[in-house]
C-alpha cells in the first residue's frame, strides 16, 4: 500500500515527513536497519546479519508499494530517514486474513520526539483501512520505552514468551506478545 506523504511538527520544532519508502530510499532503509541494529538489543538482528543487497531491497520497497496487504512506511527529519514501520499480513490464508503484524524502529538520536507515535498512528488507520481487525507484534519486556508507547496506543500483552532472544554473550531476554483490536 502507498502512504500518501504527511508532514508533522516534531517535540523539538523540526519537520518530519511520514511516507512510503519507495526504490529510491533502499540504501537509506538499510542504512536505518544496521545503525538500529547497533543502538539497542531490543531488534530482532545484529547489524551483520543483515545482509540485504541493495536490489533486493529496492524489490522489496517496490513491492510493499503494489500490495494490498502490505505496507512500508518511514520518517524523514531534514531530510534524513532516521525511522521505519510497517505492517505485513501474519500468513497468506483466509483464517488470518484479519491479522497483521507490526514493527517499528527508530534511530536512537531521535527517540523521544514523538516520530514513533506519529508512525503508529499511520500505521494504525491504514491497518483498518486495509481491512485488518487485529495488529500484533513482539517486543523484548525490558524494553520499557517500547512497551510504554505501545500501550498507550491500546495494545495489550497476551502471552510471553521465555527466552525468546539469545545474544551471543550467552544471555537470553523474554518478549511478550501483544495485540491491539482494531
Amino acid at each position: 500500500m502507498r502512504y500518501k506523504p504527511k508532514e508533522f511538527v516534531l517535540k523539538n520544532g523540526l519537520s518530519c515527513i511520514i511516507k512510503s519508502p519507495g526504490p529510491e530510499d533502499a540504501i537509506s532503509m538499510l542504512q536505518l536497519m544496521r545503525t538500529a541494529s547497533d543502538e539497542t538489543d531490543f531488534l530482532a538482528r545484529y547489524s551483520d546479519e543483515i545482509d540485504i543487497t541493495v536490489s533486493q531491497e529496492q524489490q522489496f520497497l517496490q513491492n510493499c508499494l503494489k500490495s494490498k496487504k502490505d505496507l512500508m512506511l518511514c520518517a524523514l527529519v531534514q531530510g534524513n530517514l532516521v525511522a521505519n514501520a510497517g505492517i505485513t499480513p501474519i500468513a497468506p490464508h483466509q483464517r488470518y486474513a484479519h491479522r497483521t503484524s507490526f514493527g517499528i524502529s527508530i534511530n536512537q538520536k531521535y527517540w523521544g520526539l514523538g516520530i514513533g507515535s506519529l508512525l503508529i498512528s499511520a500505521v494504525i488507520s491504514s491497518a483498518h483501512e486495509m481491512g485488518y481487525e487485529q495488529l500484533e507484534l513482539e517486543v523484548v519486556s525490558g524494553n520499557e520505552r517500547g512497551l510504554a508507547l505501545y500501550r498507550k496506543y491500546g495494545f495489550e500483552i497476551y502471552g510471553t514468551r521465555n527466552h525468546a532472544f539469545k545474544y551471543r554473550d550467552g544471555t537470553y531476554a523474554s518478549e511478550y506478545l501483544m495485540m491491539l483490536k482494531l
